[in-house]
């Protein structure tokens, strides 16, 4: 899968949960969650992104709570999480529920905000069309990479029993 978009860089290393899509605002249909997601870093982000946009982070994003905060990021349109590392659980959650989350050490350095990058899930590469530069992310293992570009476990386990019954 090849995704591209304008870069929403939060350089900052473990970025939880309540911060991605705080917890005062779970209670709101996902289109609302979504207009306050991280507005603790930003508090213009909701307002300003554009759908297709891809969020970059440092390491350990997603930290904290088990809350699916992945959702609020996909009912604003982000077509990407790339960070430097994520925390287990956030990223499990994440591919489950159709969310493209690419573990890419060193990607906080390559790219500013703003910039545009191109995102491959097969080549396991992310390049900074601004700069050129390219850089290898760790790849996704098959199972997941195809779980996310399904657009989730449901979608997944939907096309495995469709093939099953063929």
């Amino acid at each position: 899968m090849k995704l591209a978009g304008r870069v929403w860089k939060f350089p900052q290393d473990d970025i939880n949960t309540d911060q991605i899509r705080p917890k005062m605002y779970a209670h709101l249909p996902l289109r609302d969650q979504a207009k306050h997601c991280l507005e603790m870093l930003d508090r213009e982000f909701g307002d300003k992104v554009w759908s297709g946009d891809i969020v970059v982070a440092g390491r350990n994003f997603g930290a904290g709570s088990s809350t699916p905060a992945f959702a609020a990021l996909i009912a604003l349109g982000i077509a990407a999480v790339v960070a430097e590392s994520f925390a287990r659980v956030f990223f499990r959650g994440s591919i489950s529920g159709g969310l493209v989350v690419i573990p890419c050490p060193g990607i906080v350095e390559l790219v500013t905000n703003g910039d545009r990058i191109e995102v491959d899930t097969v080549a396991n590469t992310v390049v900074a069309v601004t700069t050129g530069r390219t850089l290898a992310c760790t790849p996704l293992p098959g199972v997941l990479r195809e779980m996310v570009e399904l657009g989730g476990e449901k979608a997944y386990l939907k096309a495995r029993i469709a093939a099953a019954s063929r």
